[in-house]
């Protein structure tokens, strides 16, 4: 399944297993997605973003590209990959080129097409973020399902 991840994370696998974490989700492309404490419930750690809304990555992509023109980075940063469908990927492609042909003769960058790109983009991986999240919420329940004390203070 698809699960959104912003930069690369250099957290490997080999760190966690010694801090006692069991790996649950890696590949061998994005490295290590999820992991959980001992117990397997009290804390879920996520390296990816299964949080991020459909056009999160669209942001970060469109920040990396306004700090390639602002001089920031010294590359022009490549389109999330598993992102954009053909048609998106083409407009991002054309504004790259029309960018770097700007630059190169002084003239202003165009516009990022963010409204071009932005209904074009699928969210593929809302479903299965949210089927982890509320097993997880499930499984806490579960292991703390019982009665609270109530506070024995009444003074109000």
């Amino acid at each position: 399944f698809d699960v959104p991840h912003s930069r690369f994370n250099a957290v490997h696998r080999e760190a966690l297993e010694c801090a006692g974490l069991t790996i649950l989700i890696e590949s061998e492309v994005a490295g290590m997605h999820m992991a959980v404490s001992p117990d397997q419930h009290s804390i879920v750690y996520f390296q990816g973003h299964p949080e991020y809304d459909t056009s999160s990555l669209l942001k970060e992509y469109k920040r990396e590209v306004r700090r390639f023109i602002n001089g920031e980075r010294v590359d022009y940063p490549p389109a999330p990959e598993n992102y954009f469908c053909d048609d998106a990927a083409a407009i991002a492609d054309h504004h790259r080129q029309a960018v770097l042909a700007a630059l190169a003769q002084g003239a202003a960058a165009p516009a990022f097409p963010d409204v071009h790109i932005e209904p074009l983009l699928d969210n593929t991986w809302r479903d299965t973020a949210k089927s982890i999240v509320n097993n997880w919420l499930g499984l806490v329940y579960e292991k703390t399902d019982f009665e609270r004390p109530r506070s024995q203070n009444n003074s109000a």
